[in-house]
């Protein structure tokens, strides 16, 4: 029901695309982030960047209720609101709050479904993700950057110098693409390699398919909740060392500032990461 409903109300909607001058002259904006689990974290970086600038709005993030740990971690002094869409009680209230808190702009970065989209039509002015025009090949923090009218920066890496020894690693071999994840021999590699650095390490393996676990390591399996995001933050924040697949948890180990590998097989560095991201990279 919520998504017919939806697809008739984006379906001939009129753009209202705010300017720079728009922004800087605003009081209230809104971001709507219906998007994959990585490039929300994407999102919240660049969001955070964007309060930096802008201090002094009213600012509201609305999102789906696993998410939030994440905002109120990277965005922890910004009004967030969480809910399931899928439920006409939480999708109507959140509509009508909408309606009647009359936001001046509103910006649903990466999220390309009728939901954000929708939501940030509720705003004076707004220009819905899927309609903004940006190259096809860009760096994913440089788009978010241009939808929300900030600077481009150069891209550089800095390369991580390990410590001698890491106590808590946390493993996260698992993309939702299977062409990006870390498959258990490679794992294994990575951790012989590591050597004396992770020798007698609390081993945490995170994925959400459970043929991924080893024996000998701790387990972490991942939901769609609310909890298991918390639970999953908690257990990042815990690590001293983060082998990542190119996956939401290396954008969440980047934006923490975490110890971490990431391995990369089929994609760009230059395309996936932030700027000045200090880490180490093992490309196949």
């Amino acid at each position: 029901m919520i998504n017919t409903y939806l697809k008739v109300k984006t379906n001939n909607l009129t753009q209202r695309p705010p300017t720079l001058e728009d922004v800087k002259s605003s009081e209230k904006i809104l971001f709507a982030l219906f998007t994959r689990y990585g490039d929300t974290i994407i999102d919240l970086v660049v969001i955070k960047e964007f309060v930096e600038i802008y201090p002094n709005k009213n600012y509201l993030v609305i999102c789906p209720k696993q998410m939030s740990p994440y905002v109120r971690e990277i965005l922890p002094n910004i009004e967030c609101f969480s809910f399931n869409k899928r439920n006409p009680f939480d999708f109507f209230r959140v509509e009508r709050m909408l309606k009647k808190r009359h936001f001046d702009i509103g910006f649903n970065p990466w999220s390309n479904g009728v939901d954000g989209c929708y939501f940030i039509s509720l705003c004076k002015k707004y220009l819905c993700n899927r309609d903004f025009s940006h190259p096809k090949v860009i760096n994913h923090y440089q788009m978010v950057r241009q939808y929300l009218f900030l600077e481009d920066k150069p891209w550089k890496m800095r390369i991580l110098k390990m410590k001698e020894s890491y106590k808590k690693v946390l493993i996260c071999p698992q993309s939702t693409d299977p062409d990006r994840s870390i498959d258990a021999l490679q794992v294994k590699k990575i951790i012989l390699d590591l050597g004396s650095k992770v020798l007698g390490s609390e081993i945490t393996i995170a994925a959400m398919d459970e043929s991924y676990f080893t024996q000998g390591c701790f387990r972490f399996r991942f939901k769609k909740t609310r909890k298991s995001s918390s639970n999953f933050l908690n257990l990042v924040k815990n690590s001293d060392l983060l082998i990542c697949s190119d996956s939401a948890p290396l954008h969440l180990a980047a934006a923490l500032g975490k110890d971490f590998i990431a391995v990369f097989k089929i994609t760009n560095p230059e395309i996936v990461l932030n700027i000045d991201t200090k880490l180490k990279i093992i490309t196949q």
